[in-house]
């Protein structure tokens, strides 16, 4: 018996600042998450799901399980979408409900916050020298 190796869903997304900035409609929104060029469906399972949840009452989901039916998707993509945009941070389940979660709004700050840290000039020597350290160290990872 033959069994098919489970794929894990990726949660890669696209910073590309020129596509962010240019976004100006919820199917360009849906690019960023999912880029590849074939990603119709999970474009589309992508917006039911976030506009599902934003329409509901108290924007509390009690099952995403119709939103295929309803918006002609397979069911495939959208479990798909549900699971990169739980793991991503987007939406989360929390007392039987999906909803929106603040994690990936968090998570963007935190990486913000660690970007600028970087920024700053060092202040010593020993900074300089942890920083050719750090330099050193990422040559040798592969």
């Amino acid at each position: 018996m033959k069994t098919r190796a489970i794929t894990p869903i990726s949660a890669k997304i696209e910073i590309n600042k020129d596509k962010i900035y240019r976004i100006s409609d919820p199917i360009q929104l849906a690019e960023i998450f999912f880029p590849s060029k074939n990603a119709h469906q999970r474009r589309a399972a992508f917006l039911a799901i976030l506009f599902e949840i934003k329409n509901s009452p108290n924007q509390r989901l009690n099952t995403t399980d119709s939103i295929a039916k309803k918006y002609s998707l397979s069911q495939s993509a959208l479990t798909k979408v549900r699971t990169k945009m739980t793991r991503i941070g987007l939406i989360r389940k929390r007392e039987g409900y999906w909803i929106f979660s603040t994690v990936f709004l968090k998570t963007i700050e935190s990486l913000c916050e660690k970007i600028k840290a970087y920024q700053a000039p060092a202040q010593n020597r020993d900074q300089i020298d942890r920083e050719r350290l750090f330099v050193e160290i990422a040559k040798g990872a592969r």
